[in-house]
């Protein structure tokens, strides 16, 4: 592939080569020297011009497993600080020639642009509320090893679905690989017409007991416009919509993206239960970013000897 900048770019195959090639890097990270020489000569420029933990370690820990060269770049302390445009930045990237770009920027389509002024691969790692591919795949990934096959599986996506792309992203990638999705949530949290993308709607919050897995989304405050009262409050919000043990069934497992507001969508008791698969997701995001960049920068696992993914 080109770039990944949605889900809908891979289709039902690409996600399926993209798991695939998954179980390859999470054999290489078991072994007790998980660097290989894959990307060796290989430039990763990862640019975030919002905050991120878990995205922006696993990229960069991604690259440095395949013995890409890395760069970092946040918009805090940048030209960015300056005035400077996103095209502007993209052509000054362009001409250090990197191989791949990693953007998370707050504007939906933002990927889309520095694609038409660069000539490097493009990888989304969150525009706007739009698209999180790589947390998509990796929720995929952790479904298939922890739970089983994905046709067929039924999936609560509970909360602020209104401004998540990565609930975006998971029902497009869900209901792709054949997965019932039901978003559960108050009403204004709820976008009108996203039952177009093939999942179900559902305001009661006793709707996840039936489900095998929920997917708990935060409540994301930086992206609710100033003055909109979206719920009453944090505290009504819990009472009512939050993910406890009582509203679960024992043995239903549960998926946060993070970072979690404990006690507010997730009671802490939840969250660090057994049933809980929020650190196996961490840990799954790193794999399948390799395994993205892997994608982009080759054509495929080479037969003959010696292997990339062997070690040097």
């Amino acid at each position: 592939m080109k770039h990944l900048r949605s889900i809908g770019e891979l289709g039902v195959d690409g996600v399926h080569r993209l798991l695939d090639l998954t179980d390859r890097m999470a054999e290489v990270n078991q072994r007790p020297n998980p660097k290989v020489p894959a990307l060796r000569g290989y430039t990763v420029v990862n640019v975030f011009y919002e905050s991120s933990t878990r995205t922006s370690s696993s990229f960069e820990l991604a690259a440095k497993r395949l013995s890409a060269d890395t760069m970092s770049i946040k918009a805090a302390g940048s030209s960015v600080d300056k005035g400077e445009s996103l095209k502007d930045t993209a052509l000054t990237l362009g001409a250090y020639d990197p191989d791949v770009i990693v953007l998370r920027h707050p504007q939906i389509g933002a990927p889309e642009l520095v694609a038409r002024y660069t000539e490097a691969h493009i990888v989304n790692a969150g525009d706007g509320k739009h698209q999180h591919p790589t947390q998509a795949l990796l929720d995929l990934y952790t479904i298939k090893e922890e739970v089983g096959p994905l046709d067929g599986l039924h999936v609560a996506i509970v909360g602020d679905v209104l401004h998540s792309r990565v609930a975006r992203s998971n029902i497009q990638a869900l209901t792709l690989m054949g997965s019932r999705v039901t978003l559960v949530g108050p009403p204004p949290l709820i976008p009108r017409g996203i039952e177009a993308m093939g999942c179900e709607i559902s305001h009661d919050i006793s709707t996840i007991a039936g489900a095998d897995v929920v997917y708990v989304l935060r409540m994301q405050r930086e992206r609710m416009q100033e003055g909109a009262n979206y719920v009453p409050s944090l505290r009504e919000y819990a009472a009512r919509w939050g993910v406890t043990p009582e509203r679960l069934r024992p043995g239903q497992k549960v998926m946060h993206p993070g970072p979690m507001n404990r006690g507010v969508e997730i009671d802490p008791v939840v969250a660090d239960a057994a049933d809980a698969l929020i650190e196996t997701q961490v840990r799954a995001g790193l794999v399948v970013r390799m395994a993205v960049l892997y994608d982009l920068l080759t054509t495929g696992v080479p037969t003959k000897v010696p292997d990339p993914l062997e070690v040097a």
